[in-house]
């Protein structure tokens, strides 16, 4: 019979969690965003544990259901092993402990009942089990001084079967007796669903609870979580809610030139011809240059603090493809003082904004 690695009959198995309940939380992890508040990432965090501990004990039920529901000959080996721990487990056997690997001695499962330390052995079979499977538990019983053993099969037991295991600590569950037990299981865990059903809902509320809690606590001491834009040049908070818009595009335009539509002047005309006079000579002025401001385009949103530090108050925040003006930096280069679109001056970490090294150059040293 198949083996496979010793573990409880609780059915959460490995691969459960490598293939689901990992990708999951790692993929939620990887929406949190390093701007947002440290409060705010744990609440993420626990949100998401949250949601993925729900997932996956109802993954378990659906799958201890299929086990209920399926035949026991369309079970393979390994699982009809799983299906008969959890009748013992319903029938009020403890420890119950699915075994494997070449040093089980021929034992599949071993459980605690009364007392007793029980070997159990599972022959999903359709012909007649013979008595050479009776000697091997009879020897595994002696051999791992168990109290008794059980020898579970689909099928009947031949003759020589019955009379081996006479005046032995082993009983024989054949075809009848093991449905005979299934349909026991089945009224006591039917009479018990009530109650899971109800210890569930209570688990769903309560960790439905807490996050709301947590998230409260969030919002008292941390503010809203961090806004972003979302590309169209529409700011947008987590929940979904738009704040305001602006037209990045144009403003940077217009603060480049320094020019807006109201300074630009319009031609009339006049009813009346007049005689034009002689032009004179006098001198073209020069027009003075506008001296252009350098500038730096936002690779990732953050906040604008009022002193180069970490710990600097939060006066604004910069956002994604914006073009912020530049005023100078710190004598090490880590930090940039910045004029957002919102004329707002702060101080911004260089890690957010995407600068050319010559026009980094030519920045002045600020002291803070």
């Amino acid at each position: 019979m198949a083996r496979r690695s010793r573990q409880h009959s609780s059915y959460n198995s490995s691969n459960l969690h490598a293939t689901i309940v990992m990708p999951t939380f790692l993929a939620i992890l990887g929406s949190l965003t390093l701007v947002q508040p440290l409060l705010w990432q744990i609440i993420f965090i626990i949100g998401s544990l949250s949601v993925i501990f729900l997932i996956n004990q109802w993954l378990i039920d659906l799958r201890i259901l299929r086990l209920r529901r399926r035949q026991l000959l369309e079970l393979s080996p390994s699982e009809f092993e799983q299906r008969v721990a959890l009748l013992l487990e319903d029938l009020g056997w403890k420890n119950v402990v699915i075994r494997g690997g070449s040093g089980d001695r021929g034992v599949d499962i071993t459980a605690e009942r009364d007392g007793l330390r029980y070997l159990v052995q599972c022959k999903r079979y359709s012909k007649s089990v013979g008595p050479s499977y009776v000697r091997d538990l009879v020897g595994a019983l002696h051999i791992q001084g168990a109290d008794r053993a059980i020898l579970v099969a689909t099928s009947s037991f031949t003759p020589q079967s019955r009379l081996e295991a006479r005046g032995q600590a082993v009983e024989l569950w054949d075809d009848k007796i093991l449905l005979q037990r299934l349909s026991d299981a089945e009224r006591i865990h039917n009479a018990q669903q009530v109650q899971r059903n109800q210890d569930r809902i209570l688990l769903a509320l309560g960790t439905f609870g807490l996050n709301l809690v947590l998230a409260g606590i969030a919002l008292l001491f941390a503010g809203m979580p961090q806004i972003t834009l979302n590309g169209q040049g529409t700011l947008v908070q987590s929940g979904g809610a738009t704040l305001r818009t602006v037209n990045t595009a144009s403003s940077s335009n217009l603060q480049s030139q320094g020019s807006s539509p109201a300074e630009t002047g319009v031609v009339k005309p006049t009813s009346q011809a007049t005689p034009t006079p002689a032009p004179t000579s006098t001198p073209t002025p020069t027009p003075t240059p506008t001296p252009v401001r350098p500038t730096a385009t936002v690779f990732n949103g953050g906040n604008v603090r009022a002193e180069p530090t970490l710990k600097g108050a939060v006066l604004d925040q910069i956002h994604a493809n914006e073009t912020v003006v530049l005023l100078g930096r710190t004598a090490d280069g880590v930090w940039f003082r910045i004029m957002n679109p919102r004329q707002q001056e702060g101080w911004v970490h260089r890690s957010l904004l995407t600068i050319d090294p010559t026009v980094e150059a030519t920045l002045p040293v600020i002291a803070p």
